[in-house]
């Protein structure tokens, strides 16, 4: 996501070096399209594609870049191209990771310890695997997420970088293979990437595995490099397709509407996306890069993506997107601060574009303008001017120096503080677990049977105990548990997991059923972990049965809360379910919640419990 990347010169008609601005277009609407989804905005609930964007971009220009270099010196200078990488990549992250250590350490310091492994993981560019054994998920967060989480695609970046391009300058400069044998070989592996995809997410479970996996995402970078090897504006002017670049056109601009559907209408848990999903946007973006690059396709001009003022986003993407996410993981709307989502969204936005235009003309732009020789003092200047002049401001470095000394000793004094929503949910499963009629539920006993009538015959439903109570939902009841068990009576039965969607609701609820834990009163919480449809409500009653049955509203700060309360508020009576209405009981109660406003401390999971108790008595 460096500078150069969006900027990459090419040879014109004329013989002067310039650059092509649509890819700087491309990677503005790519940084946007994944500033809106971190914002929850719901038009963009796909904006996440836009790192696939990203990747694409990388291997395209990685490749570009190899193969001039080939050409140029009959090989790849492994040691100026690493350098060269580091100089573009790192020293935007090391600042920010300096200034929010300094944030944190003087008003979040419960975060500091947190935050040290993160700085280690992104300094060595593997934050995407530090998530993975950590079992850090995407999806559901406890508490506040990672601050340098994001970082996740810069690591798969860099080691993409470590590899590839020594690996394909040595298969080129031996000249054994042709390039198109080379770019169908990185389609058979984007292929096999893909496929590796799939069997990570397999299941119905978190795919946040999947998701953050180096060898599964390298799919679009590798699609990317092979558009590379055979399509450079240099050699498109000499070839046929060269006569087409209407139709070039025509089918960029019909891939990037495909594109800008799927940022729409997506979502990160729809199960598709892991099967193929990813492959697709990458395809499209392919496609995209194609009219952007062909000389005789308008896609690339200032009047479309070259437009200068898509160009200065594009210029400054890398910036924008390392800041934004600190800072909207810092700022949540009704957790961090009390406005409103609207209020939050503009002070986010205004603080991302200041610290982001101070780190493009303070950092970035200084080391990419200077040589490396001189490098270090650029980054010193006031900006790119000054930079160009070689011209240091020994206070900026002092101050620069002291910041980083800073830094570094309040990671390495930072002590562990307690996690007190892991705490909660690991009471809640133990109580699950201890409670004879939740203990022996299909979700909590593996070595539990159905109730049948006889071998081979069809599974038969036990009749529910009168009176008794079934509640199935995520995290939030998970946690709440202990005291549902204690509220209800013994044959009350939990059935909870972190990170559960609505899809897998009626299956659970059939499971229950088939072994005999379902109750004649049952009570759904769903919709905290994403979007709700009208068909997972039908799908959700029908499994219940004849069981009353109870839906709560959700309470969550995140862009599909009301779409989910309005979707329960308009279907529970259709549906012959009785609503309780947890959002409008804990209005304003921010002492019931942790720090994600999510999950409930003692006092909310009491408040929860008495809003049931009176919907349906004990």
């Amino acid at each position: 996501m460096q500078q150069e990347t969006a900027s990459r010169p090419r040879t014109t008609s004329a013989g002067r070096t310039g650059r092509i601005a649509g890819l700087d277009g491309l990677r503005a609407l790519a940084v946007v399209a994944v500033i809106a989804y971190h914002a929850d905005i719901g038009w963009a609930k796909g904006g996440f594609l836009g790192v696939d964007v990203f990747f694409v971009l990388s291997g395209y220009l990685m490749a570009s870049i190899t193969m001039d270099a080939v050409a140029r010196h009959g090989g790849l200078d492994l040691k100026r191209f690493w350098v060269g990488r580091f100089r573009r990549l790192m020293p935007s992250q090391i600042a920010l990771m300096v200034f929010f250590t300094l944030v944190v350490a003087l008003f979040y310091r419960e975060e500091l310890y947190d935050l040290r492994g993160q700085v280690i993981a992104g300094l060595t560019a593997t934050m995407n695997w530090f998530l993975i054994v950590t079992q850090s998920s995407y999806f559901e967060q406890l508490g506040r997420p990672p601050l340098l989480r994001h970082l996740w695609s810069l690591a798969i970046e860099m080691q993409f970088y470590l590899v590839f391009p020594p690996l394909l300058a040595a298969l080129l400069a031996r000249g054994r293979f042709r390039r198109d044998q080379l770019a169908m070989a990185l389609v058979g592996l984007s292929l096999v990437s893909a496929v590796w995809m799939a069997i990570l997410a397999g299941g119905s479970g978190d795919p946040s595995r999947a998701y953050f996996d180096t060898f599964a995402r390298m799919m679009a970078p590798l699609l990317g490099a092979s558009l590379a090897l055979l399509w450079q504006p240099r050699s498109i002017r000499q070839a046929p397709i060269m006569a087409a670049g209407g139709k070039v056109f025509g089918a960029s601009v019909v891939a990037l509407l495909g594109l800008v559907l799927l940022v729409n209408k997506v979502d990160d848990l729809d199960r598709w996306m892991y099967r193929g999903g990813f492959l697709l946007t990458a395809a499209l973006t392919v496609v995209v890069l194609a009219g952007i690059t062909h000389p005789g396709s308008p896609l690339g001009s200032s009047r479309l993506l070259g437009h200068p003022w898509l160009v200065a986003v594009g210029l400054r993407s890398y910036c924008l997107y390392l800041w934004h996410w600190p800072v909207f993981a810092l700022l949540r709307p009704r957790v961090d601060v009390g406005w409103s989502w609207t209020v939050t969204f503009i002070v986010r936005i205004l603080l991302t574009v200041v610290l982001a235009e101070a780190c493009y003309r303070l950092v970035e732009r200084p080391w990419h303008l200077r040589a490396a020789s001189t490098s270090r003092e650029a980054i010193f200047s006031r900006g790119p001017s000054r930079a160009e002049r070689g011209s240091p401001l020994p206070s900026a470095k002092a101050v620069s120096v002291v910041a980083i000394v800073l830094a570094v000793l309040a990671l390495a004094f930072a002590s562990p503080s307690t996690d007190p929503i892991a705490e909660s949910l690991q009471a809640g499963s133990a109580a699950v677990s201890a409670s004879p009629a939740s203990g022996s539920s299909p979700a909590n006993d593996p070595d539990a049977t159905p109730a049948t009538t006889a071998p081979g015959e069809t599974t038969t439903t036990v009749p529910a105990t009168p009176g008794s109570t079934t509640f199935v939902g995520d995290s939030v009841m998970l946690g709440a548990a202990p005291v549902l068990l204690e509220r209800f009576g013994e044959d009350t039965v939990v059935d909870a997991e972190v990170s559960r969607q609505a899809k897998v609701y009626p299956g659970v609820l059939e499971s229950l059923a088939s072994f005999g834990s379902l109750g004649q009163r049952v009570v759904v919480q769903v919709g905290n972990n994403g979007t709700v449809t009208s068909d997972d409500l039908d799908a959700i009653a029908a499994a219940a049965g004849d069981a009353e049955l109870y839906f709560l509203t959700v309470r969550v700060p995140r862009s599909w809360e009301g779409e989910v309360n309005q979707m329960l508020k308009d279907r529970a009576e259709d549906l012959g379910a009785t609503l309780i209405d947890w959002r409008g009981r804990s209005e304003g109660q921010i002492g019931w919640f942790y720090d994600d406003g999510i999950h409930l401390n003692a006092e909310g999971q009491q408040a929860f419990a008495d809003v049931i108790e009176q919907a349906i008595g004990r």
